[in-house]
């Protein structure tokens, strides 16, 4: 996804670049025009828009309850962002991944102190997880369909 919106930054500015170019030598009584087409183009062509959105947090902690929260109500398209400050190693790993790849819906890899791991996009469920090095680690998420459930933490 962040590529994506790499891209369409990318994409973006350098038709800026280039309306800025032909406005420069264009007479005033043409340049509305051009900027409108110019506008247009660049928002067509700068693809899905990027989600900002602020993400839900979740810490992960060397005690109990290990995931702060334990379990975290979201509304399905938030962003999720597990943060590890602590100054060890872990994973966020689905329980799905456990049984059957195929149900495997988000893992994480080692998450290094002061790193963080983030997904977007999940359906509505809930979501057990857990540390694939710390197996006692667990939490749980559940995503909601829409805002009139309120999200808790």
């Amino acid at each position: 996804m962040m590529e994506v919106a790499l891209e369409s930054l990318t994409t973006f500015m350098a038709l800026i670049n280039y309306g800025y170019d032909v406005l420069r030598n264009t007479p005033p009584v043409n340049r509305l025009h051009i900027v409108t087409v110019i506008l247009g183009i660049a928002a067509t062509a700068s693809g899905p828009a990027l989600d900002l959105s602020p993400a839900t947090e979740i810490l992960m902690e060397n005690g109990s309850p290990y995931y702060v929260p334990a379990a975290a109500t979201v509304v399905s398209g938030t962003p999720i962002r597990w943060e590890n400050p602590t100054p060890t190693h872990h994973t966020v790993t689905h329980n799905g991944c456990l049984t059957d790849k195929s149900a495997c819906l988000f893992n994480s890899g080692t998450v290094p102190p002061g790193g963080q791991f983030t997904i977007t996009g999940l359906p509505p469920g809930r979501y057990a997880y857990h540390c694939g090095i710390h197996p006692i680690m667990r939490g749980q998420l559940i995503v909601t369909e829409d805002a009139s459930t309120p999200a808790h933490l």
